[in-house]
């Protein structure tokens, strides 16, 4: 049973791939199958009952043929084609039952096989409810004006135009039930996989988080706990030395707590609550990050350029996040810069938007890491020589705090080497 459902549905896995229109027109095609054996197994039977029907020798012939076609069309993609084939098949069997009304019609008799056959379609393929609406429409018609002409009482005519009328009305609301079902159900299972896929992504990313810190705490770590052992050992003989082994952990110590400090940016970067967005002139943000940078530009051999209009550029922002981002943009520019070079920061209007550019002279991105640039634990390569390597969210936090002010961030090849990163604020 568990074959024949897999066979004629589809199946997890392309439940998982396949968009919902895609997935409707896969079930259809195979439910053509399983219509097309019933019809041979029914015909046959009433052919052996005595019916001989001479439209029986039609639809005999148009059951094999669509069975054969399905085995050819299931095995490639869904296409429009796909979709033809199927209404083909459905409207070809909904027309031939008429014709067996009008051949029953001719010996004064109704039959209610188009309101079964009907029914009994809708509730095997999956039919969007608008669609099956128009084509019940003109079958109706139809199946009235066959009837109409039948020589059977006017009593009989009103009777069997009336039921399939009712079925007709069943058939379109069965059919908007069944899609809304198949509709959810997809709807559901979509929400399941990105909860998944977050899972996922977030599981990669304490698996990273735990990678990155331990081996970035635990060489500090063990240089501290060597020094401690030896001003235990050789304090006796040398008691200026525990002053000089403390001295000497500062700096151990300074890129421990810079690596805590940017985990703990970065959680705040996703998590802090930003203040409403307000008019801002850029320049004065511009120069307030330049300042603070100012230092470690110096202590790295590395000149500040500010490169600003005369004139005001106002956008929407909240200058604390902007700076940060700044901040975050201009220290990996000054670190990735080489002695002697010059970092250059500017300010310009960009159609609907105010731009903002941290352009350094270093090796720049290379084309590999250009795709997770601004993804979490992405390290820049290669590292600046005598430079530990990053914690690898200076860039994630710049793109967090950017989408969160509706600003976009890109980065830039520039002719001449080194990268350039561009912020695009909304114009106030």
């Amino acid at each position: 049973m568990k074959g024949l459902l897999a066979r004629w549905d589809v199946t997890p896995a392309e439940k998982a791939e396949l968009p919902f229109a895609a997935q409707l027109l896969m079930v259809n095609v195979r439910r053509v199958e399983p219509a097309c054996l019933l019809g041979i197994l029914t015909k046959s039977a009433e052919m052996l009952g005595g019916f001989h029907a001479t439209l029986r020798y039609v639809e005999l012939p148009f059951a094999c043929a669509f069975l054969l076609l399905t085995q050819i069309v299931r095995r490639r993609p869904p296409r429009w084609w796909s979709a033809v084939f199927v209404a083909a098949f459905v409207v070809g069997a909904l027309l031939m039952t008429q014709f067996n009304v009008a051949a029953l019609g001719a010996q004064g008799r109704l039959t209610s096989a188009y309101p079964l056959m009907l029914l009994s379609l809708v509730l095997l393929f999956v039919i969007p409810p608008r669609a099956l609406l128009c084509g019940t429409a003109a079958l109706f018609a139809s199946y009235c004006a066959i009837v109409w002409r039948v020589d059977a009482r006017g009593a009989e005519k009103f009777v069997a135009i009336e039921n399939t009328a009712l079925t007709s009305i069943i058939a379109v609301v069965a059919a908007l039930l069944i899609h809304s079902n198949r509709r959810r159900d997809y709807e559901q299972q979509r929400v399941i996989r990105l909860q998944n896929d977050t899972l996922r992504d977030r599981n990669a990313e304490l698996d990273s988080l735990m990678a990155i810190t331990a081996h970035d705490l635990r060489s500090p770590l063990h240089g501290i706990r060597n020094l401690f052992d030896l001003a235990i050992r050789r304090a006796a003989h040398d008691p200026g030395l525990p002053l000089k082994v403390l001295d000497q952990t500062i700096a151990s110590v300074d890129g421990m707590l810079a690596l805590v400090t940017r985990l703990l940016d970065a959680h705040a970067a996703e998590h802090r609550v930003l203040e409403e967005l307000a008019e801002q002139d850029v320049r004065a943000v511009v120069l307030g990050a330049a300042a603070r940078i100012a230092p470690l530009a110096r202590a790295s051999g590395v000149r500040i350029d500010a490169d600003l209009p005369p004139r005001a550029l106002v956008a929407l922002a909240d200058a604390a996040a902007l700076g940060q981002v700044l901040d975050n943009l201009l220290a990996n520019a000054v670190r990735f810069s080489p002695a002697g070079a010059t970092v250059t920061v500017a300010a310009w209007p960009e159609e609907t938007r105010i731009a903002l550019g941290v352009r350094d002279r270093g090796p720049g991105v290379p084309v590999p890491q250009r795709a997770r640039l601004f993804m979490k634990f992405q390290r820049g390569e290669p590292s600046p020589p005598g430079a530990p390597p990053g914690a690898g969210m200076g860039l994630f936090i710049v793109a967090t705090l950017a989408a969160r002010m509706d600003a976009v961030i890109r980065h830039e090849q520039v002719p001449g080497g080194g990268a350039l990163f561009v912020i695009a604020l909304r114009c106030a």
